[in-house]
Protein backbone atom coordinates (compact mmCIF):
# COMPACT_ATOMS: atom_id res chain seq x y z
CA UNK A 1 0.00 0.00 0.00
CA UNK A 2 2.85 2.42 0.74
CA UNK A 3 4.45 1.76 -2.51
CA UNK A 4 1.80 2.92 -4.15
CA UNK A 5 1.39 5.90 -2.37
CA UNK A 6 4.52 6.10 -2.82
CA UNK A 7 4.55 5.77 -7.08
CA UNK A 8 1.30 8.02 -6.90
CA UNK A 9 3.61 11.19 -4.85
CA UNK A 10 5.97 10.37 -7.98
CA UNK A 11 3.82 10.68 -10.42
CA UNK A 12 2.22 14.17 -9.37
CA UNK A 13 5.50 15.00 -8.80
CA UNK A 14 6.51 14.70 -11.95
CA UNK A 15 3.40 15.86 -13.66
CA UNK A 16 4.01 19.28 -12.05
CA UNK A 17 7.74 19.33 -12.54
CA UNK A 18 5.78 19.61 -16.55
CA UNK A 19 3.97 23.12 -15.94
CA UNK A 20 6.75 24.71 -13.99
CA UNK A 21 8.09 27.33 -16.31
CA UNK A 22 11.80 28.53 -16.99
CA UNK A 23 13.62 31.62 -18.64
CA UNK A 24 14.55 29.05 -21.63
CA UNK A 25 16.52 31.87 -23.29
CA UNK A 26 18.23 33.13 -20.30
CA UNK A 27 22.41 34.04 -20.38
CA UNK A 28 24.11 34.76 -17.51
CA UNK A 29 24.57 38.09 -16.39
CA UNK A 30 28.37 37.90 -17.09
CA UNK A 31 28.19 37.73 -20.54
CA UNK A 32 25.84 40.30 -21.17
CA UNK A 33 27.49 44.37 -21.53
CA UNK A 34 24.54 46.29 -20.52
CA UNK A 35 25.07 49.78 -21.91
CA UNK A 36 23.44 52.59 -19.98
CA UNK A 37 24.91 55.50 -22.06
CA UNK A 38 24.61 56.86 -25.44
CA UNK A 39 26.71 59.84 -27.02
CA UNK A 40 26.10 60.78 -30.15
CA UNK A 41 28.68 63.32 -31.79
CA UNK A 42 29.75 64.39 -35.43
CA UNK A 43 31.73 61.38 -37.47
CA UNK A 44 35.70 61.28 -36.37
CA UNK A 45 37.33 58.56 -35.75
CA UNK A 46 39.32 58.18 -32.69
CA UNK A 47 42.89 57.38 -32.72
CA UNK A 48 42.03 54.19 -31.94
CA UNK A 49 39.99 53.70 -34.51
CA UNK A 50 41.88 54.74 -37.46
CA UNK A 51 44.20 52.42 -36.14
CA UNK A 52 42.61 49.73 -36.27
CA UNK A 53 41.25 51.00 -39.87
CA UNK A 54 44.48 51.37 -41.17
CA UNK A 55 44.90 47.33 -40.25
CA UNK A 56 41.75 46.24 -42.55
CA UNK A 57 38.85 46.94 -39.64
CA UNK A 58 36.43 48.76 -42.15
CA UNK A 59 33.72 48.18 -43.92
CA UNK A 60 31.68 50.54 -46.46
CA UNK A 61 30.58 53.69 -44.61
CA UNK A 62 30.54 57.68 -44.42
CA UNK A 63 31.50 59.02 -41.29
CA UNK A 64 28.82 61.24 -40.31
CA UNK A 65 28.22 60.07 -36.95
CA UNK A 66 30.71 58.52 -33.75
CA UNK A 67 28.48 56.73 -31.95
CA UNK A 68 30.14 56.40 -28.30
CA UNK A 69 28.49 54.17 -25.53
CA UNK A 70 28.80 53.90 -21.73
CA UNK A 71 29.19 49.74 -21.10
CA UNK A 72 28.69 47.72 -17.36
CA UNK A 73 29.93 46.03 -15.77
CA UNK A 74 33.47 46.04 -16.42
CA UNK A 75 35.82 43.03 -15.96
CA UNK A 76 38.68 43.89 -13.83
CA UNK A 77 40.48 40.88 -14.06
CA UNK A 78 42.53 39.29 -16.69
CA UNK A 79 42.01 41.21 -20.56
CA UNK A 80 39.51 43.83 -18.59
CA UNK A 81 40.30 47.32 -19.92
CA UNK A 82 39.34 50.62 -19.65
CA UNK A 83 38.79 53.07 -22.33
CA UNK A 84 38.97 56.92 -22.86
CA UNK A 85 40.73 57.87 -19.76
CA UNK A 86 37.62 56.61 -17.03
CA UNK A 87 38.42 56.60 -13.31
CA UNK A 88 35.65 54.02 -12.60
CA UNK A 89 36.20 50.52 -12.82
CA UNK A 90 32.55 50.23 -12.73
CA UNK A 91 31.84 51.62 -16.36
CA UNK A 92 33.84 51.87 -20.10
CA UNK A 93 33.42 53.70 -23.24
CA UNK A 94 33.64 52.64 -26.58
CA UNK A 95 32.80 54.45 -29.78
CA UNK A 96 31.91 53.29 -33.63
CA UNK A 97 31.95 55.97 -36.33
CA UNK A 98 29.53 55.12 -39.51
CA UNK A 99 26.55 56.32 -40.88
CA UNK A 100 24.29 54.12 -39.24
CA UNK A 101 23.39 54.32 -35.37
CA UNK A 102 22.38 50.83 -35.70
CA UNK A 103 24.93 49.10 -37.82
CA UNK A 104 27.66 50.92 -35.53
CA UNK A 105 26.23 49.66 -31.98
CA UNK A 106 26.57 46.45 -33.88
CA UNK A 107 30.07 46.87 -34.75
CA UNK A 108 30.62 46.44 -30.90
CA UNK A 109 30.38 42.67 -31.90
CA UNK A 110 33.36 42.32 -33.20
CA UNK A 111 35.58 43.66 -30.56
CA UNK A 112 33.80 42.94 -27.27
CA UNK A 113 32.59 39.48 -26.23
CA UNK A 114 29.87 39.77 -24.34
CA UNK A 115 26.86 40.68 -26.09
CA UNK A 116 26.13 44.66 -25.67
CA UNK A 117 22.27 45.13 -25.08
CA UNK A 118 20.20 48.05 -24.12
CA UNK A 119 17.68 47.19 -21.88
CA UNK A 120 18.68 49.77 -18.94
CA UNK A 121 19.86 52.70 -21.48
CA UNK A 122 19.41 55.74 -19.25
CA UNK A 123 20.45 58.97 -21.36
CA UNK A 124 20.93 59.58 -24.69
CA UNK A 125 23.40 62.85 -25.46
CA UNK A 126 23.30 64.67 -28.79
CA UNK A 127 26.17 67.41 -29.29
CA UNK A 128 24.70 70.78 -30.70
CA UNK A 129 27.26 70.63 -33.33
CA UNK A 130 25.45 66.92 -35.01
CA UNK A 131 21.59 68.49 -34.48
CA UNK A 132 22.97 71.31 -36.54
CA UNK A 133 23.85 68.98 -39.08
CA UNK A 134 20.85 66.04 -39.17
CA UNK A 135 17.64 65.68 -38.02
CA UNK A 136 17.60 64.64 -34.56
CA UNK A 137 14.44 62.33 -35.52
CA UNK A 138 17.08 60.58 -38.49
CA UNK A 139 19.51 59.94 -35.27
CA UNK A 140 16.67 58.50 -32.87
CA UNK A 141 15.40 56.77 -35.80
CA UNK A 142 16.51 52.95 -34.46
CA UNK A 143 16.70 54.13 -30.97
CA UNK A 144 12.93 54.88 -31.03
CA UNK A 145 11.78 51.51 -32.99
CA UNK A 146 14.07 48.79 -31.05
CA UNK A 147 11.78 47.25 -28.45
CA UNK A 148 14.77 46.17 -26.23
CA UNK A 149 15.12 50.16 -25.41
CA UNK A 150 12.93 51.37 -23.00
CA UNK A 151 10.86 54.74 -23.91
CA UNK A 152 11.77 56.28 -20.32
CA UNK A 153 15.71 57.02 -21.17
CA UNK A 154 15.97 61.12 -21.77
CA UNK A 155 17.52 62.63 -23.99
CA UNK A 156 19.98 65.81 -23.61
CA UNK A 157 22.05 68.12 -25.73
CA UNK A 158 25.46 69.01 -25.21
CA UNK A 159 27.76 71.89 -26.09
CA UNK A 160 30.92 70.50 -26.72
CA UNK A 161 31.66 66.73 -27.78
CA UNK A 162 28.51 64.30 -26.25
CA UNK A 163 31.14 61.78 -25.41
CA UNK A 164 33.23 63.85 -22.70
CA UNK A 165 29.73 63.99 -20.81
CA UNK A 166 30.29 60.33 -20.48
CA UNK A 167 33.48 60.83 -18.39
CA UNK A 168 34.26 61.40 -15.00
CA UNK A 169 36.75 62.45 -12.36
CA UNK A 170 34.23 60.77 -9.64
CA UNK A 171 35.87 57.36 -8.70
CA UNK A 172 32.73 55.08 -8.42
CA UNK A 173 30.87 57.37 -10.29
CA UNK A 174 28.41 56.54 -13.44
CA UNK A 175 27.74 59.57 -15.87
CA UNK A 176 24.93 58.23 -17.36
CA UNK A 177 23.19 57.48 -13.64
CA UNK A 178 24.73 60.95 -12.66
CA UNK A 179 23.04 62.30 -15.46
CA UNK A 180 19.92 61.06 -14.91
CA UNK A 181 19.58 61.80 -11.47
CA UNK A 182 20.43 65.70 -11.85
CA UNK A 183 16.77 66.02 -13.16
CA UNK A 184 15.72 65.10 -9.55
CA UNK A 185 16.45 68.33 -8.29
CA UNK A 186 13.90 70.54 -10.07
CA UNK A 187 12.31 71.08 -7.23
CA UNK A 188 15.78 73.12 -5.90
CA UNK A 189 16.10 74.88 -9.20
CA UNK A 190 14.09 76.07 -12.36
CA UNK A 191 17.08 76.11 -14.46
CA UNK A 192 16.37 72.29 -14.60
CA UNK A 193 14.04 71.41 -17.51
CA UNK A 194 11.34 68.55 -17.02
CA UNK A 195 13.13 65.37 -18.22
CA UNK A 196 12.01 64.37 -22.36
CA UNK A 197 11.79 60.78 -22.93
CA UNK A 198 11.80 58.80 -25.89
CA UNK A 199 8.17 58.94 -25.69
CA UNK A 200 7.85 62.42 -25.37
CA UNK A 201 10.07 63.53 -27.83
CA UNK A 202 8.95 61.15 -30.40
CA UNK A 203 5.57 62.67 -29.88
CA UNK A 204 6.99 66.45 -30.14
CA UNK A 205 8.23 65.73 -32.98
CA UNK A 206 5.30 64.08 -35.05
CA UNK A 207 3.36 67.48 -33.63
CA UNK A 208 5.66 69.45 -36.04
CA UNK A 209 6.15 72.01 -32.95
CA UNK A 210 9.55 73.59 -31.85
CA UNK A 211 11.22 72.69 -28.55
CA UNK A 212 13.79 72.69 -26.40
CA UNK A 213 16.00 70.14 -24.70
CA UNK A 214 18.03 70.26 -21.30
CA UNK A 215 21.86 71.50 -22.28
CA UNK A 216 25.14 69.69 -20.83
CA UNK A 217 28.41 71.05 -20.22
CA UNK A 218 31.36 69.06 -19.23
CA UNK A 219 35.37 69.71 -18.16
CA UNK A 220 37.91 67.60 -17.11
CA UNK A 221 34.90 64.97 -16.32
CA UNK A 222 32.76 67.28 -14.45
CA UNK A 223 29.07 67.82 -16.05
CA UNK A 224 26.57 70.09 -15.37
CA UNK A 225 23.07 71.35 -16.99
CA UNK A 226 23.55 74.74 -18.52
CA UNK A 227 20.39 76.05 -20.54
CA UNK A 228 18.74 74.30 -23.28
CA UNK A 229 18.97 74.09 -27.08
CA UNK A 230 16.41 74.94 -29.35
CA UNK A 231 15.05 72.82 -31.82
CA UNK A 232 13.52 73.86 -34.82
CA UNK A 233 10.13 72.13 -35.26
CA UNK A 234 10.16 71.86 -39.20
CA UNK A 235 13.73 71.11 -39.48
CA UNK A 236 14.20 68.80 -36.08
CA UNK A 237 17.56 70.60 -35.80
CA UNK A 238 19.23 72.50 -33.70
CA UNK A 239 19.13 76.55 -34.46
CA UNK A 240 20.53 77.99 -30.95
CA UNK A 241 20.58 77.95 -27.12
CA UNK A 242 18.94 79.37 -24.15
CA UNK A 243 21.24 80.32 -20.71
CA UNK A 244 20.22 79.62 -18.18
CA UNK A 245 18.48 82.66 -16.80
CA UNK A 246 16.33 82.10 -19.84
CA UNK A 247 15.53 78.54 -18.87
CA UNK A 248 14.27 79.61 -15.68
CA UNK A 249 12.19 82.87 -17.26
CA UNK A 250 10.65 79.91 -19.70
CA UNK A 251 9.72 77.72 -16.59
CA UNK A 252 7.53 80.56 -15.08
CA UNK A 253 5.43 81.08 -18.84
CA UNK A 254 5.11 76.98 -18.57
CA UNK A 255 4.13 77.55 -14.80
CA UNK A 256 6.64 74.31 -14.57
CA UNK A 257 8.11 75.42 -11.21
CA UNK A 258 8.90 73.58 -8.23
CA UNK A 259 11.60 75.26 -6.83
CA UNK A 260 14.53 77.94 -7.13
CA UNK A 261 14.95 81.50 -6.70
CA UNK A 262 15.01 84.96 -7.80
CA UNK A 263 18.46 87.12 -7.05
CA UNK A 264 18.24 90.56 -8.02
CA UNK A 265 19.62 93.65 -6.12
CA UNK A 266 18.07 96.62 -4.01
CA UNK A 267 18.72 100.57 -4.58
CA UNK A 268 22.18 100.58 -2.79
CA UNK A 269 23.48 97.15 -4.78
CA UNK A 270 22.70 94.90 -2.19
CA UNK A 271 22.11 91.52 -2.65
CA UNK A 272 18.21 90.67 -2.62
CA UNK A 273 16.92 86.82 -2.72
CA UNK A 274 13.60 85.05 -3.09
CA UNK A 275 12.72 81.60 -2.29
CA UNK A 276 9.84 80.40 -4.73
CA UNK A 277 6.91 78.29 -2.72
CA UNK A 278 4.07 78.42 -5.42
CA UNK A 279 3.52 79.32 -8.70
CA UNK A 280 0.05 79.94 -10.89
CA UNK A 281 0.66 80.82 -14.40
CA UNK A 282 -2.48 81.77 -16.86
CA UNK A 283 -2.05 82.15 -20.58
CA UNK A 284 -5.20 83.89 -22.22
CA UNK A 285 -5.09 84.36 -25.56
CA UNK A 286 -7.33 86.82 -27.79
CA UNK A 287 -8.17 86.71 -31.49
CA UNK A 288 -8.52 90.17 -33.38
CA UNK A 289 -8.96 89.43 -36.83
CA UNK A 290 -5.90 88.42 -38.36
CA UNK A 291 -4.20 89.56 -34.67
CA UNK A 292 -3.55 86.78 -32.12
CA UNK A 293 -2.18 88.46 -28.71
CA UNK A 294 -1.16 86.24 -25.31
CA UNK A 295 -1.51 87.91 -22.00
CA UNK A 296 0.11 86.33 -19.28
CA UNK A 297 -0.52 86.45 -15.55
CA UNK A 298 2.02 84.93 -12.70
CA UNK A 299 0.96 84.70 -9.53
CA UNK A 300 3.55 83.58 -6.83
CA UNK A 301 4.14 82.95 -2.94
CA UNK A 302 8.07 83.09 -1.65
CA UNK A 303 10.61 84.07 1.23
CA UNK A 304 12.67 86.77 1.66
CA UNK A 305 15.37 84.12 2.08
CA UNK A 306 18.02 86.81 2.02
CA UNK A 307 18.91 90.20 2.15
CA UNK A 308 21.98 91.68 2.52
CA UNK A 309 20.99 95.32 3.66
CA UNK A 310 21.68 94.77 7.00
CA UNK A 311 20.20 98.19 8.04
CA UNK A 312 16.75 97.01 7.07
CA UNK A 313 14.35 95.14 8.78
CA UNK A 314 12.63 92.40 7.43
CA UNK A 315 9.40 92.45 9.14
CA UNK A 316 8.99 96.37 8.49
CA UNK A 317 5.49 95.91 5.90
CA UNK A 318 6.82 99.40 3.72
CA UNK A 319 10.61 97.60 3.20
CA UNK A 320 8.68 94.06 2.13
CA UNK A 321 6.31 96.06 -0.37
CA UNK A 322 9.51 97.86 -2.10
CA UNK A 323 11.20 94.36 -2.05
CA UNK A 324 8.77 92.52 -3.47
CA UNK A 325 8.75 95.35 -6.47
CA UNK A 326 12.60 94.90 -6.74
CA UNK A 327 11.92 90.99 -7.33
CA UNK A 328 8.89 91.98 -9.82
CA UNK A 329 10.74 94.32 -12.30
CA UNK A 330 13.50 91.29 -11.72
CA UNK A 331 11.13 88.53 -13.71
CA UNK A 332 9.59 91.33 -15.37
CA UNK A 333 13.32 91.73 -17.31
CA UNK A 334 13.86 88.27 -17.63
CA UNK A 335 10.32 87.12 -18.79
CA UNK A 336 10.73 90.37 -21.99
CA UNK A 337 14.44 88.89 -23.01
CA UNK A 338 13.10 85.42 -23.39
CA UNK A 339 9.92 86.52 -25.46
CA UNK A 340 12.04 88.39 -27.49
CA UNK A 341 14.87 85.88 -28.11
CA UNK A 342 11.98 83.68 -28.98
CA UNK A 343 10.32 85.77 -31.34
CA UNK A 344 12.98 88.52 -32.47
CA UNK A 345 15.81 85.60 -32.98
CA UNK A 346 14.91 82.39 -33.52
CA UNK A 347 11.28 82.46 -34.77
CA UNK A 348 9.95 80.10 -32.91
CA UNK A 349 7.32 79.31 -30.07
CA UNK A 350 8.79 76.90 -27.24
CA UNK A 351 6.95 78.16 -24.93
CA UNK A 352 3.77 76.08 -25.53
CA UNK A 353 1.97 79.77 -26.63
CA UNK A 354 0.45 77.36 -29.61
CA UNK A 355 -1.52 74.99 -26.86
CA UNK A 356 -3.32 78.10 -25.55
CA UNK A 357 -4.60 79.10 -28.57
CA UNK A 358 -5.63 75.52 -30.15
CA UNK A 359 -7.26 74.88 -26.56
CA UNK A 360 -9.05 78.14 -26.43
CA UNK A 361 -9.13 79.42 -30.04
CA UNK A 362 -9.68 75.80 -31.80
CA UNK A 363 -10.88 77.25 -35.36
CA UNK A 364 -8.11 79.69 -35.40
CA UNK A 365 -5.38 77.29 -34.99
CA UNK A 366 -6.68 75.07 -37.81
CA UNK A 367 -5.65 77.87 -39.90
CA UNK A 368 -2.32 79.33 -39.00
CA UNK A 369 -0.65 75.95 -37.07
CA UNK A 370 1.27 75.01 -40.29
CA UNK A 371 2.80 78.64 -40.21
CA UNK A 372 2.78 78.42 -36.09
CA UNK A 373 5.98 79.58 -35.66
CA UNK A 374 5.81 82.43 -37.82
CA UNK A 375 2.79 83.40 -36.69
CA UNK A 376 4.10 83.35 -33.16
CA UNK A 377 7.11 85.68 -33.78
CA UNK A 378 4.76 88.57 -34.68
CA UNK A 379 2.12 88.58 -31.70
CA UNK A 380 1.63 90.62 -28.92
CA UNK A 381 2.32 89.07 -25.61
CA UNK A 382 2.04 91.18 -22.23
CA UNK A 383 2.63 90.07 -18.94
CA UNK A 384 1.24 91.04 -15.34
CA UNK A 385 3.29 89.79 -12.15
CA UNK A 386 2.44 89.61 -8.55
CA UNK A 387 4.99 88.19 -6.07
CA UNK A 388 4.14 88.10 -2.95
CA UNK A 389 6.67 87.36 -0.15
CA UNK A 390 4.95 85.58 2.71
CA UNK A 391 7.53 85.21 5.43
CA UNK A 392 11.41 85.95 5.71
CA UNK A 393 12.32 82.44 7.44
CA UNK A 394 13.24 81.28 10.76
CA UNK A 395 15.21 84.48 12.29
CA UNK A 396 14.85 88.43 10.77
CA UNK A 397 18.24 89.40 12.26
Amino acid sequence: MNNIKRMKAIFISFILLLFLTGCWSSREIDTLGVYVGLALDVGKEPELEQELTEKGADYPKKNLVTSTIQIIPVQTGKGGQQQQGSTSSMFSNSSETGDSVFQSLRQHALSEHRTIIGHHLKVIVISSELSQKIDIEKLLKFILRDNDIRPSCIVLLSTGKASETLITNQLGDIPAFHLKSLIENQNRSNKILPEVTLTKLDGIMNSGASFILQNVVSSKGQVEFAGAGVIKGKTNKWIGSLNEQEVEALSWITGKVKGGVIKTYDDTGEVLAYEIKSVNTKIKSKVDGDDISFHLSIKSDGRLIENWNTSKDPTDTEYLKKTEQYFEEELKDMLYKVVHKMQEEYHVDVAGFRDRLRIQHPRVWKKVKEDWDDTFSKSEITYDVDLNITDYGSSAK
